[in-house]
């Protein structure tokens, strides 16, 4: 099973509709709110990488409100 970790820093006053959105992406397994440098973490899971690949480069980039992303694919 592959799995990455997003953060995210957003607009918060589109931070309720980011997560909305970012639920509803078939790859991704949970959505937290997180304080301190980020604001959303976000975790992708699939036996497919480009699923993963797609559902951020994709997906999450068509998402307005996002201000920076940083992506942290797991390789264990």
């Amino acid at each position: 099973m592959n799995e990455a970790y997003v953060l995210l820093n957003v607009d918060y006053k589109q931070q309720k509709s980011i997560i909305d959105q970012a639920k509803k992406i078939p790859a991704v397994k949970s959505v937290k709110t997180v304080y301190g440098i980020y604001d959303i973490l976000i975790v992708l899971e699939s036996d497919n990488m480009q699923e993963i690949k797609n559902s951020i480069d994709v997906n999450l980039h068509s998402i307005d409100g996002i201000n920076n992303l940083t992506s942290l694919i797991s390789v264990t």
